[in-house]
């Protein structure tokens, strides 16, 4: 019986034991989880800062590094806090960048640092050294650089879209990398069979824009920029909307025809009666194949006016081919003692008033 006693206690220590152990392992790891998510925030900005260095070593593989190339080098979405300072000096550059870092979840670790990125431009990928600063040689001077100019900046684009068009055409032009540096948004694009045009906002200070207009020839191999109103960066999306007006209001006189053609033939004994009438507005879409879709009419009679002479008709109008989602309304107006239809589309309040 006392051996079993013994077994027993000997049991409990080691129950107790072991739940101080997991105590005391769960109270170091809460303490010492703030120092984890700092480290772990440190090494991921440490990551930004090697991929921003062989993003820099890559731009300047060519023997020049341009602003543009820097901006997406060192740039925002990189871990980069803030303007980065360049320094050209001869063939050298030298780019100085703040980074910071913040974590998530419950211990959200955060760590910042000054970097600065020698960079010596040459024929092939050049080694980019790096070296961190203290954090004070980053801080933001008295009077903070100035951004650079959109025309500055514009011409960088000039230079990165050459050397696409050179490269791939119109092709390597609609995607170069240079439409993915901050503060370059590109608006819209057109190709015809020798030019391509580039309608692009740039960044002019805070919470500002200008409009410029970038052309590619095919046949000169040249991409030439020039600033434009803001207004003029909507030109080709108002065009487009002008083209889509004109070809919903052709699919919609092309439904608005059929209509007036069947109204034409119920009157031909100079009637109009109710039954004809809805005969006539029986018609069915289609879908492309010219099958009928079930209980889908082309035009459906809104309201009614008859006379001794006329019988006026508002009636919402759908497209024939019922893939198209276009619908306007129209006036049908039967002259019972001309023999004849004539048709319009008005403004629409007599039909969705």
């Amino acid at each position: 019986m006392a051996r079993r006693g013994g077994c027993m206690l000997n049991g409990c220590l080691a129950v107790l034991t072991t739940a101080l152990v997991l105590v005391l392992f769960g109270v170091w790891r809460l303490s010492t989880a703030p120092g984890r998510a700092d480290d772990r925030a440190r090494h991921t900005m440490e990551e930004s800062v090697d991929r921003s260095r062989d993003r820099l070593s890559r731009a300047a593989g060519d023997g020049a590094l341009l602003g543009t190339e820097i901006d997406r080098s060192v740039g925002t979405g990189n871990g980069r806090a803030g303007m980065p300072e360049v320094r050209r000096r001869g063939g050298r550059i030298t780019v100085t960048a703040r980074f910071a870092q913040q974590g998530s979840g419950w211990f959200a670790g955060s760590t910042r640092g000054c970097y600065r990125f020698d960079v010596v431009p040459a024929s092939a990928p050049p080694p980019v050294s790096v070296h961190e600063l203290p954090y004070t040689a980053c801080r933001e001077p008295v009077s903070p650089p100035a951004p650079r100019s959109p025309a500055a900046v514009a011409a960088d684009v000039v230079v990165e879209l050459r050397a696409a068009l050179a490269r791939g055409g119109f092709m390597a032009v609609q995607t170069a990398e240079v439409w993915q540096t901050y503060g370059v948004h590109l608006a819209d694009q057109k190709v015809t069979d020798s030019q391509l045009t580039d309608l692009v906002l740039l960044s002019a200070g805070t919470n500002e824009q200008v409009c410029y207009e970038f052309r590619a020839r095919r046949e000169t191999d040249t991409v030439t920029a020039e600033q434009s109103t803001m207004d003029d960066c909507r030109r080709f999306e108002r065009e487009r909307e002008k083209q889509a007006e004109k070809e919903e209001r052709a699919l919609l006189d092309a439904s608005s025809a059929a209509i007036a053609s069947r109204l034409d033939r119920a009157i031909a004994d100079g009637r109009l009666p109710d039954a004809e009438l809805r005969r006539a507005f029986a018609m069915q879409q289609t879908d492309e194949e010219k099958e009928l879709w079930h209980d889908s009419p082309v035009a459906v009679p809104v309201s009614v006016e008859r006379s001794p002479s006329e019988v006026i008709v508002y009636a919402s109008v759908n497209p024939l081919d019922s893939m198209h989602t276009a619908l306007g309304c129209y006036e049908f107006r039967a002259h019972l003692t001309k023999h004849s239809v004539t048709r319009r589309r008005t403004a629409g309040t007599e039909c969705f008033a």
